[in-house]
């Protein structure tokens, strides 16, 4: 078995890092077809990839139309910070500063407070030179080397 994860291709995240969105998309309908309903927690991956591709292809509207329908989804569990900054990267490449923070502050809350992958996340790029988002990052290097002082 472990073979067999080891010898597959890239998946549909690595594909809509990468913004292979040709590649992204087809995979993306493939598993709605096998799981047209959404549900748990494939599913809520699948509407996660789904909203990103719609982002990254300027189908904001489309995109953020597939949030609610995932937040109620979202596991109550230690995995949920990994969906709540999906959610701040579909409002982020819309530039919608307010939303974005808002899930990246709840990102935080949830036990995400990686300031390094903020800093580089070039799907928060739009939302940059906002001022509020500057006083996030500023926060967030502080907290960050705050635990790099202390645990070393």
């Amino acid at each position: 078995m472990n073979q067999r994860l080891l010898i597959r291709g890239p998946d549909i995240r690595y594909y809509l890092e990468k913004r292979m969105l040709k590649e992204a998309e087809p995979l993306i309908e493939q598993a709605y077809v096998k799981n047209p309903e959404g549900t748990w927690p494939e599913g809520t991956w699948l509407r996660l990839y789904r909203g990103l591709l719609l982002a990254l292809q300027g189908k904001h509207i489309e995109a953020q139309a597939e949030v609610p329908r995932i937040i109620d989804k979202i596991p109550r569990n230690k995995t949920s910070h990994h969906y709540t900054y999906d959610l701040a990267r579909i409002y982020a490449l819309d530039g919608k500063n307010e939303e974005a923070l808002k899930w990246l502050r709840k990102t935080v809350n949830e036990g995400f407070p990686c300031y390094p992958l903020f800093a580089r996340d070039s799907f928060l790029d739009p939302i940059r030179k906002d001022p509020a988002f500057i006083q996030f990052m500023t926060e967030m290097k502080t907290r960050w080397e705050g635990y790099g002082r202390e645990f070393g």
